[in-house]
């Protein structure tokens, strides 16, 4: 996904500067996101919320325990599914897969990756 999400409603057309509407798909990129960035059992409502990615250290291979996690935290959403993960600079890369489209979520873990 080239475009930016903004507060969930709105993103950036890329190339332009003017900003068009989401589509639902556009919103479970944006939730798989938060998903795979939230610490699971951290939050308060729902203990089953997020992903053990972050207690990675040095396990190996690293891509392949990252997108385990991934896929087990993402089982929640329906019609979301990784195609593949890539730990580039210490960010985890996943390309994603909902409603027969294809987008990028990037997420940041700290030192941790």
């Amino acid at each position: 996904m080239t475009d930016k999400l903004i507060n969930g409603d709105y993103r950036i057309k890329t190339g332009e500067k003017a900003l068009v509407q989401c589509d639902y798909t556009d919103e479970l990129f944006q939730d798989a996101y938060v998903l795979l960035s939230a610490r699971l059992g951290k939050f308060y409502p729902n203990k089953n919320f997020g992903s053990r990615i972050n207690e990675l250290k040095n396990e190996k291979p690293l891509a392949e325990y990252i997108e385990a996690y991934a896929r087990q935290a993402l089982s929640e959403l329906d019609g979301v599914y990784v195609k593949a993960t890539d730990v580039i600079n210490g960010a985890a890369v996943f390309t994603l897969k909902a409603n027969n489209t294809e987008g990028q979520v990037i997420i940041r873990f700290g030192n941790n990756l």
